[in-house]
């Protein structure tokens, strides 16, 4: 599985973003590009505790580690239109290049997080390794959404 820690899924990851633009438009769901990478660079913000959103209802069922591992490891995909915790909802639309800029800043510090102690809302603590591959899944279902 593509782990967001590998050099060559950097690579890969980066080239999709670059290919990004205000006017791409999603496949699926309801979010703009937008509120997309709103989205992502608030999600890229708990492991590395730039921000600390609360536990949803789900926490008390997928936080366990078969449950987690089920939903990370096993799978290679997430579904479309898969529910999101509240705290990564994104309602307002911003500029584009703001929130691109945002979301890289975003992402190069989770890259070069020396600690992962944040919480996440539905999956709990996690390991470094397991935040990489989770951030991986999460990133690659969004980038798909848009057509990258």
């Amino acid at each position: 599985m593509p782990n967001l820690f590998n050099a060559s899924t950097q690579s890969e990851i980066m080239q999709r973003i670059n290919n990004l633009s205000a006017s791409s438009q999603r496949k699926w769901g309801k979010m703009s590009v937008s509120q997309m990478l709103k989205h992502m660079t608030t999600a890229f913000a708990v492991p590395i505790e730039k921000i600390q959103v609360p536990r949803e209802p789900l926490y008390y069922v997928v936080a366990n580690p078969i449950a987690r591992w089920m939903m990370i490891k096993a799978m290679t995909k997430w579904p479309k239109n898969m529910m999101t915790a509240q705290a990564f909802l994104v309602k307002e639309d911003i500029d584009f290049e703001p929130a691109k800029k945002s979301f890289l800043e975003t992402y190069q510090a989770f890259l070069q997080a020396s600690s992962f102690n944040g919480s996440h809302p539905i999956f709990g603590n996690m390991s470094k390794e397991l935040w990489g591959d989770a951030m991986y899944i999460h990133l690659n279902h969004h980038l798909e959404q848009f057509g990258v």
